[in-house]
């Protein structure tokens, strides 16, 4: 019981019935001494209301954030995460989180809108709601949630496009020498971007031939084969011990990724539709959905389920060419 600091920011630490309270004050030691006497006091006096505390003395935003992070959101997020937060920091980091507004949410959002997707910004404003729910659960807030009535677009949805076996073809000649591996790992397992961008040499068994995707989407961690084309790949790379396997910031990833596009003469694809043409090769190969489920880490078989078509297409045309092969 007492105070501390971590990193700027002091922090007071008691106990009320048995359980322990921690509370956020600020970069003053002073205070943090003050606001601990005084919760003491009305603690022995059975005065203690955390409800009243949180109205009376509303936490700045970028101290809020602080804790949410290392308490919350920092274990399930990457590279993606902390854009998010550095970008919400920018917008409402010296406000109190009394004075942010649906107004000022809403015009956050608007801008976010104009300078990205519809579901980008969506994404921000759902953390944004996360962490005033949060704020009030964790009683460091009393207020409605701003986020609540603030107007979005609805999101584009983008059919799943697979490249053919023809396309994959001219794609790989053309990338670059830095993109080329990244490309053969994403279409010999169907890891997301984050997960091949955070992998790591020591999550990598070659002599077994397994990577081990510690941290998903999902949350849970899963292992994947890896295949002869694959194997031979990270061998050319001089695999270390430990240490990051593919040194690709996300902006030179889609850069590089941009040109090969380009040079190849295919169109209207993403990053992610290397994660759908796995699959979709997966399934025409195999027709074993819940091996897919588990190769991408889906957490039900429903998400699994739109390749379902494309399995029973390929079975129709091996069929097809079953009974032609028996006329003769």
């Amino acid at each position: 019981m007492g105070i501390f600091k971590k990193a700027e920011t002091w922090y007071i630490d008691y106990y009320v019935d048995g359980r322990r309270k921690r509370e956020t004050v600020g970069a003053s030691k002073s205070l943090a001494k003050e606001v601990l006497s005084k919760r003491l006091t009305e603690i022995a006096d059975r005065k203690y209301f955390p409800e009243r505390q949180a109205q009376a003395h509303p936490l700045n935003f970028d101290v809020f954030i602080e804790k949410y992070w290392e308490r919350h959101w920092k274990r399930l997020s990457g590279k993606g995460g902390a854009f998010i937060k550095k970008s919400l920091l920018a917008a409402f980091g010296a406000r109190t989180l009394d004075r942010i507004t649906p107004g000022l949410v809403q015009d956050y959002y608007n801008h976010k809108r104009e300078q990205t997707s519809a579901a980008t910004a969506n994404r921000h404003l759902a953390r944004l709601a996360h962490i005033f729910n949060s704020a009030r659960k964790w009683k460091d807030y009393v207020g409605p949630n701003p986020t609540e009535d603030v107007e979005k677009e609805r999101e584009e949805n983008h059919k799943p496009r697979f490249l053919s076996k023809e396309e994959i073809a001219k794609l790989l000649p053309v990338c670059s020498g830095r993109l080329h591996p990244v490309i053969v790992c994403a279409l010999h397992t169907g890891m997301r971007r984050g997960e091949i961008l955070g992998l790591r040499w020591e999550n990598i068994d070659l002599n077994v031939g397994i990577i081990y995707v510690l941290k998903s989407k999902s949350g849970k961690a899963r292992e994947l084969p890896i295949t002869p084309q694959l194997a031979e790949v990270f061998r050319s790379m001089e695999p270390s011990a430990e240490g990051s396997v593919f040194e690709m910031p996300v902006v030179a990833l889609r850069r590089h990724f941009a040109k090969a596009l380009q040079k190849a003469g295919i169109t209207n694809v993403r990053f992610h539709d290397l994660r759908h043409t796995f699959a979709s090769h997966f399934v025409m190969s195999t027709g074993d959905l819940p091996a897919l489920q588990r190769l991408l880490g889906h957490s039900s078989l429903k998400m699994t389920q739109r390749y379902a078509h494309l399995s029973k297409a390929h079975l129709d045309r091996e069929m097809k060419a079953f009974a032609e092969a028996m006329k003769s």
